[in-house]
């Protein structure tokens, strides 16, 4: 996630800007003005060429490519330098390894972007610098117009091959998807939505044919997407534009965005779909009304959550603070924290029983911890990686509460462990970086993988052990070694 202060810097500077152009902005600045090329850019963005990304850049008033990305790099060196004062005076020389460029590189591009050198950006102050790169962007009465201007919102189609087959009914199966599949969610027996952070998309997955249908092109980096009751509505966590978006899943249509502050990650949403829960890096956790995305309540964070969980009676949420070592009990009516688990180590996903009394949590530090709720004290440890540091991230719980998945980030693996003993089951090799783990209305275990594609298991472990010893194949590659 970018670095509050220079977020915070550029929203306070550039009001005016459309989701499209702050997911510009925060994508510059979560690498420091040092993304790389347009290319990689322009995929972030859902962008096809770096064409699209010059008018983009255009119509937002905003310079060209080269020189916004050399204004994001000098004003995070100012902000480092601010902070740095006591403690060498502010100098770049202790930035410029942190950049990967040689000091007189770092000298050059001050020169080049601000016709000045570093000695003189830190007389003037940091202010005033950033008043320097407002003159490079448009007029007020443009940027007028730009705020007037809502982003399109786009049907796009998929490009994930199309050579995909129905693998046969029960056994494990891939199915190839660029961009960086990371968030995944059942709403109908026959649809799932994959989030491509890398592709600005939500990717309809139909489940009956086990082929992709195209999907919604929404904006930078969407991450998590969670479905309502009726599996016709979805929201989507879509992190540099500071939005939740809301998707009619009849229609593959964004209907609504939901601004929020920060960058959003996890959602849950309450039992009677009034209430939609998200943090973002802002530290915080926000409760929002769905009908019109107004916020009900909020609750400061000791650390950023990556993952959220709601009890069954609705009434409490859990929320794992990674770097705080901790689970926060809350209550979801007033917004106050009930309990907090000292767990130590990194809680990451999680996971309630169904019948209420259990909170399993994925701990990236080593594996899983067991809290029973009634105590709140750790009842089960289980190390999945012999010691090794890498644990679980990701966790879900199987429909009938037989079956715990949690994802090994790390190490590319499945961890399928037996809830009545706690017992390691099977360690699934899918190889890649598997994220988001959901089940079909028939228990099948769906898999999104950073690395390009989508795995299906079968439903509580059956004939797991067939998938102890190899990597699991996509449908092309099952059917030319069958042949």
């Amino acid at each position: 996630m970018p670095p509050l202060a220079l977020v915070a810097l550029f929203q306070r500077s550039l009001p005016g800007l459309t989701p499209q152009g702050r997911a510009v902005i925060n994508s510059l600045v979560c690498e420091n003005g040092r993304a790389g090329s347009t290319h990689l850019l322009c995929e972030r963005l859902g962008l096809r060429t770096r064409f699209q990304l010059n008018r983009l850049l255009h119509r937002e008033g905003l310079p060209p490519y080269e020189e916004l990305a050399g204004w994001v790099c000098v004003l995070h060196w100012m902000l480092r330098a601010d902070a740095a004062v006591g403690h060498g005076e502010g100098a770049l020389r202790p930035m410029a390894p942190d950049a990967s460029m040689a000091l007189a590189s770092c000298y050059r591009l001050v020169r080049r972007v601000t016709g000045t050198h570093w000695r003189r950006l830190r007389e003037v102050g940091t202010d005033e610098v950033m008043r320097w790169f407002l003159k490079r962007t448009c007029t007020p009465h443009a940027r007028r117009t730009i705020e007037g201007r809502s982003p399109a919102v786009a049907l796009v189609q998929s490009t994930a091959p199309r050579d995909q087959s129905t693998a046969p009914a029960g056994g494990p199966h891939r199915l190839p998807i660029c961009g960086n599949p990371f968030g995944i969610a059942v709403g109908r027996p026959d649809l799932a939505y994959v989030t491509r952070t890398r592709a600005a998309t939500v990717e309809r997955l139909d489940l009956r044919t086990l082929q992709f249908r195209g999907g919604v092109q929404l904006g930078c980096t969407p991450t998590c997407v969670k479905f309502d009751a009726s599996g016709e509505r979805a929201y989507v966590t879509v992190q540099y534009c500071d939005e939740i978006a809301v998707i009619d899943a009849r229609r593959d249509v964004q209907i609504h965005a939901f601004p929020v502050p920060g960058n959003p990650f996890p959602l849950a949403l309450s039992p009677a779909g009034r209430t939609l829960f998200v943090t973002t890096n802002e530290d915080r956790l926000f409760g929002l009304n769905v009908q019109n995305g107004r916020l009900v309540g909020s609750l400061p964070l000791p650390a950023t959550s990556h993952h959220l969980a709601l009890h069954p009676s609705g009434g409490r949420l859990y929320v794992a603070t990674r770097t705080g070592g901790s689970v926060l009990e809350v209550d979801t009516s007033r917004y106050e924290v009930i309990r907090a688990f000292a767990l130590g180590g990194w809680p990451q996903g999680l996971a309630v029983s169904r019948d209420g009394t259990t909170l399993y949590v994925a701990n990236e530090r080593h594996g899983l911890d067991v809290v029973r709720l009634a105590s709140g004290k750790r009842i089960g440890v289980l190390d999945l990686e012999g010691g090794s540091g890498n644990g679980a991230v990701s966790l879900a719980l199987s429909p009938n509460d037989g079956v715990l998945y949690a994802g090994l980030v790390h190490s590319g693996r499945i961890a399928a462990i037996d809830v009545a003993s706690l017992t390691l089951r099977a360690m699934i090799n899918t190889g890649g970086r598997p994220r988001e783990i959901a089940f079909d209305q028939t228990g099948k275990v769906l898999i999104a993988n950073e690395a390009g594609w989508v795995d299906i298991l079968p439903s509580d472990g059956r004939r797991m052990h067939q998938l102890d010893q190899a990597p699991l194949q996509s449908n092309s590659q099952a059917a030319a070694s069958a042949s």
